[in-house]
């Protein structure tokens, strides 16, 4: 009874440390939102504070339940997390998450390049270049005003929700499955492991699009364009958190946007 408790008493100081590192990302897309809040009437009167927490509601409450199943499952599957190692009084590999920063930057950076020539071959389908055309300063300042929100939510909140929530109990999921009603498998199988990544980018692209809703007329090639776009970046970073951790997978999606804002911004300013 006593080991137990202990193990779970670990998972759950490891769970809350990974709460609150999320949640910085949940403040950042709060703060982001406030101005878009403000222009709905119904919400223009209220104070900052409140528009603040009404935009971190959803998150908050996501990131609980995501943050839980992962503590319950990315453990037992052998996905790794420096910091829910770090809390729960396991052995955290600073020197291997060091030794993989070259490898996480350099492949956001590939996932930029990658993404873009893709997008570019939609553009005669979707016709996203009528809208916010480079160089406006609006437009500049916008994306400015988004880094914290992209670096923050996306880097960290979303790996936390989409690869350790989403990832991590569906290979597990599969794992008990494939011992339920085959022979018995001290660990998952890769078969399983590339299932869940697919299933959890594929969840990541979707999950994009109700924000583009609330901008674009979606139509079946913004859909498709949208969701190849983002599982493919999924994809890539579900296969970084297998065989290097959570955190690296963290750095490799910051890494993207970092490359992202910074070629927009010089798109804007010399076009």
């Amino acid at each position: 009874m006593n080991n137990g408790s202990s193990g779970w008493g670990s998972a759950a100081r490891g769970a809350v440390a990974l709460y609150v590192l999320g949640m910085i990302g949940v403040a950042a897309l709060a703060i982001y939102s406030v101005p878009s809040l403000r222009a709905i009437p119904e919400l223009a009167v209220l104070s900052y504070p409140t528009l603040v927490l009404i935009a971190a509601a959803n998150s908050t409450i996501l990131l609980a339940v995501f943050v839980t199943l992962g503590a319950a499952t990315a453990p037992r599957t052998g996905l790794h997390s420096h910091v829910f190692a770090w809390a729960s009084g396991g052995s955290p590999d600073w020197d291997a998450f060091r030794r993989s920063l070259p490898l996480a930057v350099g492949l956001g950076a590939v996932l930029f390049g990658l993404v873009t020539v893709v997008d570019v071959a939609f553009t005669p389908f979707t016709e996203l270049e009528s809208v916010n055309p480079a160089g406006d300063a609006a437009a500049l300042e916008d994306l400015l005003a988004s880094i914290p929100m992209r670096l923050l939510y996306g880097g960290i909140t979303e790996e936390i929700l989409l690869r350790w929530g989403v990832m991590a109990p569906i290979a597990f999921v599969l794992w008990w499955v494939r011992n339920r009603v085959g022979g018995r498998m001290e660990e998952p199988p890769a078969a399983g492991l590339w299932v869940a990544i697919l299933a959890s980018a594929v969840a990541f692209g979707v999950g994009h699009l109700p924000a583009l809703a609330s901008t674009f007329d979606l139509t079946p090639a913004l859909v498709v364009r949208t969701v190849l776009l983002n599982t493919i970046v999924g994809v890539a970073l579900g296969w970084l958190f297998w065989r290097r951790s959570l955190e690296t997978a963290m750095v490799a999606h910051a890494a993207f946007h970092v490359v992202l804002v910074g070629v927009s911004v010089v798109a804007m300013l010399l076009f």
